[in-house]
C-alpha cells in the first residue's frame, strides 16, 4: 500500500479506511508515505473492537506510534463525533502534546473542519479537554490528557489511549511497577462498558515491563521489533511478532537481523543507536 493515488480517493474512501487516512494525513503534513510498518500498525488499530477490546502495540521508538494514533483519534472523531477519548501517559505534559498535536490536525485538515471546537456555542477547547463539533453535552469532553499518576476516578470514555506509560522513572523497580500496573487497572472502571476499548502504545523497559503482565492478563498484544528476529526470538514473542514481519521472516529467512522499516532507520542507523543506547 506505499503507492497511493490520492487524488482518486473520496471522503469515504478516507472515512472508511484508517490506512488511506493516514496517507492523506502524512500528505496533509508534509511527511513522505507511510512505511509498510506505519501500515501495519494503523491497520491494527483499526480493527474491529469487539475483537480486540483491550490490545498492545509494542513497537520501537521512533516508529511514529503517537503521531499515526493521533491522527487515528482525529479519524474516529470524524466517522462518529460522539466517540470520547482519554490520553493518559507517563508525564501531564508527554499527554497534553499528543492532544495539542491532535487538535491542531483537527484544524488543519480541511475535511475535519468542521470538528473544530467551538467556544461560543460552549465547546470545551484547551489542549488538555475540548469537544468536537456537533457532539452533545456532556460532563466527559471529546478529549482529555491525564499524567498516568492523575486523579482518574470520574472520567469516562468510550476508549483509552494509554501513550508510553511505562517510562524508566517509573519502572526501575519492582514496587514501581506494581504501582504502575494498580494505576492501569484502573482503565477498566474508565471505559464504557461492552463497548470501550484501552489500547496501549509503548516500548517495554525492563525484563518486568507491564506490557508483559498486561498480557498475561488477556491483552493482545502485537510487537514490530527494530529488527527481523531469529526464528527462535520469534517463538519468544509467543506469535505476537506483526503478522506482515512473521510472513516476510518465514518466507525469505535472510532477512534475520535486518531493519524491519529501513526507510526510517537503515542498518546503519540503528547500529549507531544502538551503541549509543549501550
Amino acid at each position: 500500500m506505499s503507492e497511493f493515488v490520492f487524488y482518486k480517493w473520496t471522503e469515504q474512501d478516507l472515512k472508511d479506511d484508517f490506512k488511506k487516512f493516514l496517507a492523506y494525513a502524512w500528505k496533509q503534513l508534509g511527511l513522505p508515505a507511510p512505511t509498510p510498518v506505519q501500515y501495519s500498525i494503523a491497520d491494527y488499530l483499526q480493527d474491529s473492537e469487539k475483537v480486540r477490546r483491550r490490545k498492545i502495540i509494542q513497537a520501537f521508538r521512533g516508529v511514529g506510534k503517537s503521531w499515526i494514533t493521533s491522527v487515528y483519534c482525529a479519524w474516529r472523531w470524524w466517522k462518529n463525533h460522539n466517540y470520547r477519548i482519554l490520553v493518559v501517559s507517563a508525564s501531564k505534559m508527554r499527554s497534553d502534546d499528543f492532544t495539542t498535536f491532535t487538535l491542531r490536525i483537527i484544524s488543519e485538515f480541511p475535511v475535519l473542519q468542521h470538528l473544530i471546537p467551538n467556544k461560543g456555542m460552549g465547546d470545551r477547547s484547551s489542549k488538555t479537554a475540548f469537544d468536537v463539533r456537533p457532539s452533545p453535552a456532556a460532563h466527559a469532553p471529546s478529549c482529555k490528557s491525564l499524567g498516568v499518576f492523575s486523579q482518574l476516578a470520574g472520567s469516562r470514555a468510550d476508549e483509552v489511549i494509554a501513550d508510553d506509560v511505562e517510562v524508566p522513572n517509573n519502572s526501575a523497580t519492582q514496587d514501581l511497577r506494581e504501582k504502575l500496573i494498580k494505576t492501569a487497572m484502573e482503565f477498566e472502571a474508565i471505559m464504557m462498558p461492552d463497548t470501550g476499548k484501552i489500547t496501549y502504545l509503548g516500548t517495554p523497559q525492563t525484563e518486568e515491563s507491564i506490557y508483559n503482565k498486561l498480557n498475561e492478563r488477556g491483552y493482545e498484544r502485537r510487537i514490530w521489533p527494530a529488527r527481523f528476529p531469529t526464528l527462535n526470538k520469534d517463538d519468544i514473542y509467543h506469535g505476537q511478532l506483526c503478522p506482515v514481519l512473521s510472513s516476510t521472516l518465514k518466507s525469505d529467512p535472510t532477512w534475520v537481523g535486518e531493519a524491519t522499516d529501513p526507510k526510517r532507520f537503515d542498518g546503519q542507523d540503528l547500529s549507531e543507536r544502538e551503541a549509543a543506547y549501550g
